[in-house]
Formats: C-alpha cells, structure tokens, sequence
C-alpha cells in the first residue's frame, strides 16, 4: 500500500469530523525525518545540513477549535538534492520553484472535499510568512493565521508594520496555557494583545513585483506582561490573519486558536519516534515512509 493510498482511505474519516465540526484548523509545519546511519537507504537527500540524509515531510493536521486533533488533512514528503548557485539567485526563482511553495499547497489540498462543507483556518508559523501566501486565492470558507516574521512594508504613514503596531492602544489581556517545548517548561502565560488592519506592500526585492497588488490584513501583536520565572523567552507574537479583529473577544479567539499549534509538533515528534525506528532499509524513501506511516494514522483513528 502506497502513501497516497494509506492517507486517502484516513482522509475520508477527516473529512467527515471536519464537516461535522463545522470550523476547523488546518495547522501545517514541516519535519525531517534522519536516516544519515541507515548506510542501505538510497536515495536520500540533504537536510538542513549537508552531512545529514533524510525525507522532509510537511502536514496538515485538522484540529477542532477546542483543540482536539481530527486527523491528517494533506501532506506531501519529497528529498532535496544539494543546492546550486548562491543563495541570492535563489531567491530570484518563482514562488512556483521554491521549497516554501509548499505552504500556498496546502492551503490549496487541505480544502479538496471541504468547499462549503467546513470553514479552515490555516495556521502556521513564521516560515510561512510568504507574501505570496496572503495574496493567493482562497476558497470562500478559508481563512489565514500565520505568525509574521518579517517588518514588512505598509501604505499606512508610519511605513513600517512593527513601528505601527506597537504604538496601538492594547484590545486587554488573556491567560492562556503554554504546552513545553525543547525551550520551555510548560507554563501559564498572561497576554496583552493589540490590533490593528495594514495594507501590506509587495515586497521591493520580489522577482516579480508587478503580478502582485498590496493586500489588507488584520494584524495582532501578543505580548507577554511579566518576564517568565522560568528564566524562558517571554512570548511576542505578530500574528497576520483574514480573520475579523473588530473586539478582544474575536482577537483573543484568534491567539487562542495559534497556541494550538502546538499540536502539530507534537504529531510530528510521535511520528518521528516511530518512524526512525526502522532499520537497514532497503526500499525506496517513499516505500519507507508509506511502510511505517500506517502506524501513525493508526494513532490518529480512522
């Protein structure tokens, strides 16, 4: 049984909760999966650093807006080849070349099956703050929650997205739970939130600048109000979203629904414990992967 097969007959069942649940979040994130001491694997390829082989996989996983993971919506796994030419020139490619492609994908195969059955809100962090992600086309019942990572340009007469922000009076404060990470024991955190609508520019070193327009997003800035005992980072978060921002109560939906993000992580880390279990493979990374996901889509019900 191929990948495609095995995640098709689970895909079914997901549908159906997320249909059932109505509005869903579509978390997506990417992993490696390290196999640099399997010496009978072939066809590997690079990750992250050149000496280590691998398969990068990138999901999708639907979660219920009170947190309850509903099962894999969509995800793609590919090997990378070592890379050519400089890291400038590469960044004059298409969207449509590009590794960070994936991200606009997903939106895109996450909603096969769900048009105007389910609402999704994609979340992701910050490596998908990718312009040409919050100006792609979306189906009607989809919506966008990414953390920022970048002080981009905007229309409004301060210039710069961050400058803007930080001078708008704070919506109020929330508690919510933090799930640990390998940075920080879990925790409760106290939050104040501010807000605001932008119009984002096109970036001025963009390939293709003039097949872009400036887009309008909502964006939230979430601070932490006390420096952690724990002696971790204090949470700041830029969260750029479609979602309406217009009260605290629709703001403070929306930092709650980013803090399940968590979630994919800890998919990611169960998947990655099983799957490099196996040893002295002699498959293909494909026939690898499909062999040992079954587990995992095992863990996450039909």
């Amino acid at each position: 049984m191929t990948k495609t097969q095995i995640l098709a007959s689970h895909r079914e069942g997901v549908v159906r909760r997320c249909v059932e649940a109505g509005v869903v979040l579509a978390i997506q994130d990417t992993t490696d999966l390290e196999y640099t001491t399997h010496e009978a694997t072939k066809g590997l390829g690079y990750i992250n650093q050149t000496i280590q082989q691998g398969i990068k996989v990138h999901s999708c996983l639907a979660v219920s807006v009170q947190g309850e993971p509903l099962g894999l919506l969509h995800q793609q796994s590919w090997t990378r080849k070592h890379r050519s030419g400089k890291k400038k020139e590469r960044k004059k490619k298409p969207i449509q070349e590009k590794e960070s492609y994936r991200w606009l994908q997903t939106v895109i195969g996450a909603s096969v099956g769900l048009v105007e059955k389910a609402k999704l809100i994609h979340v992701a962090d910050r490596e998908a703050d990718i312009f040409e992600l919050f100006a792609q086309q979306r189906c009607g019942n989809s919506e966008l929650l990414i953390r920022g990572e970048y002080n981009r340009r905007v229309k409004e007469e301060m210039g710069y997205l961050l400058p803007m922000i930080e001078q708008r009076p704070t919506l109020g404060t929330m508690t919510i739970n933090l799930e640990r990470n390998p940075k920080r024991p879990a925790r409760q955190a106290t939050l104040q939130i501010r807000g605001m609508k932008v119009t984002l520019e096109v970036p001025q070193n963009h390939p293709k600048p003039h097949n872009l327009e400036p887009v309008e997003i909502n964006v939230l800035l979430v601070e932490e109000t006390e420096k952690p005992a724990d002696g971790s980072q204090p949470i700041r978060w830029l969260l750029l979203t479609t979602l309406p921002i217009d009260d605290f109560q629709k703001a403070w939906q929306c930092v709650r629904w980013y803090s399940y993000r968590w979630l994919i992580e800890r998919f990611h880390k169960t998947a990655k414990k099983w799957l490099t279990r196996a040893k002295n493979f002699n498959f293909k990374p494909e026939s690898v992967y499909s062999k040992h996901w079954l587990l995992i889509i095992l863990l996450l019900g039909d």
